[in-house]
């Protein structure tokens, strides 16, 4: 009778371990959790926040203010954005945060992005560095994946009506050379 009361001791014992420890393995995953969470939401603030901060003042003709506090101010953010980024440890947080930074970067090249024709005198006053960090990140990276080349475009058509009553687009596309094929089958 020992021997089976030692036998259930020791079972109790190993499921009372198994349980603080997948108890332990939740509660440090519900952390990570809540911490992904303020690092994604500060994160997306700072975006936010760079972007009002390198607009301000902004003239009519679309042109960014060469104003020096405004850059460095923005340039600050980027960064500390970047720090939130790269905390970041809960997949879901990381791929919606790679949404988001790919919007605003385009927010970003719509304001800068098109000054290419902009004289050396405009930079004059600025901190280079801070300039750098703000065309940098309204680029488009070298690293980054393009969502649409991985389409199944036949796919696509096959299960919408893209081309009904939209003559001119099925002309367009027949004309375009990398997608003229998707006009020629008969199921559209």
């Amino acid at each position: 009778m020992s021997t089976l009361s030692t036998l259930v001791s020791i079972g109790s014992a190993l499921i009372a371990l198994i349980g603080l420890f997948f108890t332990y393995r939740k509660n440090k995953f519900d952390n990570r959790l809540v911490l992904d969470k303020e690092l994604f939401d500060a994160a997306k603030r700072k975006l936010e926040s760079a972007f009002e901060i390198l607009i301000q003042g902004m003239q009519k003709n679309g042109l960014v203010v060469s104003n020096r506090s405004n850059w460095i101010m923005s340039a600050r953010e980027i960064e500390k954005f970047k720090v939130f980024k790269s905390k970041l440890e809960t997949e879901h947080y990381k791929i919606v945060l790679e949404s988001i930074e790919e919007y605003w970067s385009h927010k970003f090249n719509e304001v800068v992005g098109k000054s290419d024709l902009i004289q050396e005198g405009y930079y004059q006053g600025l901190h280079a560095g801070s300039v750098l960090i703000v065309y940098a990140f309204a680029s488009w990276k070298s690293d980054q994946k393009c969502p649409i080349d991985n389409v199944d475009y036949e796919q696509l058509l096959k299960t919408s009506a893209v081309f009904q009553g939209r003559y001119g687009l099925q002309a367009y596309v027949e004309g375009d050379r990398e997608f003229s094929y998707l006009t020629q089958s008969n199921s559209l």
